[in-house]
């Protein structure tokens, strides 16, 4: 049986919300993300680089830390920025990057106490630059 063109994964934030995109002169809709969302776009990316290079520092320079675990938090870290990102982007792809924003803020917020309570001594060091 064919899937419908309306089933999108949960990542996707086109299974939650509607498409709120006006419609142009030409009669197809006003896409994409627009100032305010791109510049948000830039600093998921800049922070997810920024996080993943200080991972690859801490796991090479700092003995303190269990490589194991610093791994297993790195991955999940990274792995939660890639969803938010793609979630953000198409939120905003159609015209819903405020309700994206707070629906991903709830989210994140839940993700990162989970992280914490999970990762304790790693978040210390990684987030508060701990010696």
């Amino acid at each position: 049986m064919a899937k419908s063109s309306k089933s999108f994964s949960v990542i996707d934030a086109r299974h939650w919300f509607k498409d709120r995109c006006s419609v142009g002169v030409k009669g197809s809709p006003l896409r994409g993300p627009g100032f305010i969302c791109s510049i948000y776009l830039i600093l998921l990316v800049i922070g997810i680089i920024s996080s993943t290079l200080m991972s690859i520092y801490k796991l090479f320079e700092d003995n303190s830390i269990s490589k194991l675990q610093l791994t297993i938090y790195s991955i999940l870290s990274i792995g939660w920025s890639l969803i938010a990102l793609n979630f953000m982007y198409t939120a905003c792809y159609i015209c819903n990057g405020l309700r994206g924003f707070f629906l991903l803020l709830v989210l994140s917020i839940v993700v990162n106490i989970i992280m914490l309570v999970l990762f304790k001594n790693i978040v210390k060091k990684m987030i508060f630059m701990e010696k």
